[in-house]
């Protein structure tokens, strides 16, 4: 099972925007918005920003070192 969001776009054009960029493509808006996001992070990354990657894996890590710590 995928983890799920909520996200409020602020603009229903948006929204419109993307689903017909979707069926456009042939593939589903969560496809879409997972290639963005990505996309968005890759340029975040090359332009010096935090490594947003790097950060979501060290909590991962983190929750399975004090996941085994609380058994």
């Amino acid at each position: 099972m995928g983890t799920r969001i909520t996200i409020d776009l602020g603009s229903e054009e948006l929204l419109k925007a993307v689903k017909i960029a979707a069926v456009e493509k042939g593939k589903p808006v969560r496809e879409i918005v997972i290639e963005a996001l990505k996309q968005w992070l890759e340029k975040s990354k090359l332009s010096g920003e935090p490594d947003f990657q790097a950060m979501m894996q060290t909590v991962s890590e983190y929750r399975k070192i004090s996941g085994q710590n609380s058994q």
